[in-house]
């Protein structure tokens, strides 16, 4: 299990390498309250030829403590995280971005559960990526070991 892990979240990184590096990444609050005005902006920026910034929010769902490896852009990182876990970043996107996108990915390492819905073994947290408020990807049982991705793609 820890080798699948470890797999995928090289296999992650390599990806993000490969669809293109670049900066503008921030941290900052979360909330759709507080994404509705940036998105306004960034699409308003984005006519007029200026980046538009994306809030990009990771979750991880469940109980008990895990390591988490979560890509974003130029952001690669593996924390050791108590349950549940909330991380939102902003991600700018740039006319020089390959016109796949960027790739947002959350990779989950194993917690052991108690209780009948786990038989007390260990498993995958559920995890959940939203863009400016809306969920683009869901792994809603945990049934991945794969974890959540999601290509962020400039608006046309």
């Amino acid at each position: 299990m820890r080798k699948t892990v470890t797999w995928t979240a090289l296999a992650v990184t390599a990806a993000t390498l490969v669809t293109g590096c670049g900066t503008g990444l921030g941290a900052g609050g979360s909330g759709a309250a507080a994404a509705a005005p940036r998105r306004a902006a960034a699409q308003d920026g984005a006519a007029h030829g200026e980046p538009a910034v994306r809030r990009v929010t990771f979750e991880l769902r469940g109980t008990g403590t895990s390591q988490v490896t979560y890509v974003a852009r130029d952001r690669n990182a593996t924390e050791q995280v108590s349950l549940p876990w909330t991380k939102t970043l902003d991600v700018t996107l740039r006319d020089t971005d390959p016109k796949e996108g960027v790739l947002l990915a959350l990779v989950p390492g194993s917690v052991y559960g108690t209780g009948p819905e786990h038989d007390d073994r260990f498993a995958t947290p559920p995890c959940v990526i939203k863009v400016d408020g809306r969920q683009v990807a869901a792994d809603g049982g945990g049934s991945s070991v794969r974890g959540c991705e999601y290509t962020l793609k400039p608006a046309p």
